[in-house]
């Protein structure tokens, strides 16, 4: 394990990031010395080509359309070398932005798409463009080969095979970025019995995010799905047994849940008002250490 290298003052950009890269530097500094202290120092952690403490440079491979509010953007290492790109499933990387005074940093949930046509690449990102998101707006209209600067992986969700019976996971819009690596993570270990229930609430039909990969999900004994979606589209063409819920979700729909139990985990992942009040309704049913917000 290498020594971390403690950052400048001009390396924070003072706009609240969460995590902070000094407190990212505080924190690889004690596993350092508690490395150092281990008996066997001969162990080798693998690098990974991202840096917690230092923004690294990756290149926009493609930004595509893939709905009308949303795009896939496709990103790959500037200098890669040897180093592999690695994070783990609910991970989240910092995009840092500047432009002139103003500095900001965005979490963005890295993705691996397996349909994407070009598998020349580290990670991907959904982005949905807001009509007064200084950042958004950059993201939404990046180009083929422009540089981006990001550091992480960051998230202290700990995903540990068979620890529950069943998760729950309510997301909204783009929020299903992170449930997706997480959902493939017990859908290919083959000796994970956890049972997946995922609830999805979009806007409309034409919203849904990676509604084909969902759909395949099906095959899976222990996948189980609903797309709630608040304003119908006459016209849109349905999957065969597509579970479409034409209502936004609401207190009802989690009856035919119960009971739940210690053994139940539910993880929310959209605005501060969407988790906030399921939060809200699942606590009366189910431990409040057993939900978390993303």
């Amino acid at each position: 394990m290498k020594e971390p290298v403690k950052p400048k003052e001009e390396d924070c950009c003072s706009s609240g990031c969460n995590p902070c890269i000094f407190d990212v530097y505080e924190k690889q500094r004690e596993l350092y010395e508690e490395y150092l202290q281990s008996s066997d120092t001969s162990i080798q952690i693998e690098e990974n080509a991202i840096s917690q403490l230092e923004y690294t440079p990756f290149l926009v491979v493609e930004n595509n359309n893939i709905c009308k509010e949303h795009k896939l953007i496709i990103f790959k290492h500037k200098h890669l070398g040897n180093k592999k790109l690695w994070w783990k499933p609910g991970n989240y990387f910092l995009l840092y932005f500047k432009s002139g005074e103003t500095q900001l940093s965005r979490a963005y949930t890295p993705l691996k798409i397996s349909s994407a046509v070009n598998n020349d690449y580290d990670f991907a990102i959904i982005i949905k463009k807001y009509e007064n998101g200084i950042v958004s707006k950059y993201m939404y209209n990046l180009e083929k080969d422009q540089e981006t600067l990001w550091r992480g992986p960051y998230g202290t969700y700990e995903l540990t095979s068979n620890h529950f019976d069943r998760i729950l996971m309510v997301a909204q819009g783009t929020g299903i970025a992170p449930f997706i690596s997480i959902i493939e993570h017990i859908l290919n270990n083959e000796y994970d019995m956890t049972k997946i229930i995922l609830f999805y609430c979009c806007h409309s039909i034409d919203n849904v995010l990676f509604r084909n990969q969902l759909y395949s999900y099906k095959s899976y004994w222990n996948f189980t799905y609903e797309i709630y979606v608040s304003f119908y589209i006459s016209e849109c063409m349905l999957k065969y047994q597509e579970p479409i819920q034409y209502h936004r979700l609401c207190s009802q729909d989690f009856y035919k849940l119960k009971p739940f139990s210690k053994k139940d985990q539910c993880i929310l992942c959209g605005s501060e008002e969407f988790m906030n009040n399921l939060k809200s309704i699942l606590s009366m049913d189910v431990p409040v250490e057993n939900i978390i917000l993303f």
